[in-house]
């Protein structure tokens, strides 16, 4: 038994980063303590509900079966006079009296799709986006992820934000203290060969209280916290390959990286750890992508939840 817990406390301590001491999720109270710099920190709190529904995986199946059937019911409801049937590949073929009729059903059904696609990535909370090397792809929509988010971590929040100095210098101490606390959480691959089996994002409800997240999960965390403490506070998440940053509309050092984004300055930073980078320092993979502009930039915004731009 001795032997057997002595197992278990190794495995646990080896989840741990660097500046992570101890982590405990007890019926729902977090408790959590972490290095920064020479100075422990610890916090515990409890979840606040949460109003975001459980994310589903992508699946670009079940993305086209869904579609199909919506059309399907549709098109019943529009075209009474027209046969429908579902081909192997997934498309539709219309059967009608006349070519001009199936013509004019085709031509229905290719004009209402795009509408029914984007309601179900909206209700799954995805989105349609351009990846830095031009692809089309899909994501999760991480800034409405972030938006809704915030009111479940105001407990959290508070016992991260600093004081002291004028206001500019109090939020730049926690902004600091939140990167810290957010890289010094356990890095977990969240891909087909990582934990959870292809999902790729965790909720920040989920990377709280399972300590374990990758890059885009943790920006969205990030952003999370620092929305729910100022919500004034203009923040930018910049997707480069296969890596997610985060940008604050704070001023920047001499040395400081930055991103000029739609007439504002952001300060980068990498949330992701285990690596604790200061705010403004990025990893020198990471500086080349933004210095070269591969990158995607998304406004934590409420107008940027459905949309994503590249420049």
């Amino acid at each position: 038994m001795l032997r057997t817990l002595l197992i278990l406390l190794l495995l646990y301590a080896s989840q741990l980063c660097a500046g992570q001491l101890s982590f405990s999720n007890l019926n729902g109270e977090i408790h959590v303590s972490w290095r920064q710099g020479q100075e422990v920190h610890q916090a515990t709190y409890r979840l606040e509900k949460d109003t975001l529904p459980p994310l589903l995986i992508f699946s670009p199946e079940r993305f086209r079966r869904d579609v199909l059937q919506a059309l399907l019911q549709q098109s019943a409801a529009k075209w009474p006079d027209v046969q429908f049937r579902t081909l192997g590949s997934g498309e539709l073929q219309m059967l009608a009296r006349t070519p001009t009729r199936a013509k004019e059903a085709r031509d229905w059904i290719e004009q209402t799709r795009p509408a029914i696609e984007q309601e179900w990535l909206t209700r799954y909370y995805f989105q349609y986006f351009t990846t830095p090397d031009g692809q089309q792809a899909i994501k999760q929509d991480h800034v409405r992820i972030a938006l809704e988010s915030r009111p479940a971590l105001a407990t959290l929040a508070e016992q991260l934000k600093q004081n002291g100095g004028s206001d500019e210098e109090a939020r730049r101490k926690t902004v600091e203290a939140v990167l810290d606390f957010v890289q010094d959480i356990p890095y977990a691959r969240l891909d087909n060969n990582g934990i959870r089996g292809g999902r790729g994002f965790l909720s920040p409800r989920q990377v709280l209280s399972e300590n374990r997240g990758d890059c885009d999960s943790k920006v969205t965390l990030m952003a999370a916290i620092l929305g729910q403490l100022y919500p004034e506070l203009g923040q930018v998440m910049v997707f480069i390959p296969d890596h997610a940053l985060l940008g604050v509309a704070l001023p920047p050092g001499v040395d400081d990286k930055k991103l000029e984004w739609e007439g504002k300055t952001y300060l980068l930073m990498e949330p992701t750890g285990p690596a604790e980078l200061p705010l403004g320092k990025l990893d020198r993979t990471s500086a080349v992508m933004v210095d070269s502009k591969q990158l995607q930039a998304q406004p934590v915004e409420p107008t940027a939840t459905n949309s994503m731009a590249t420049k």
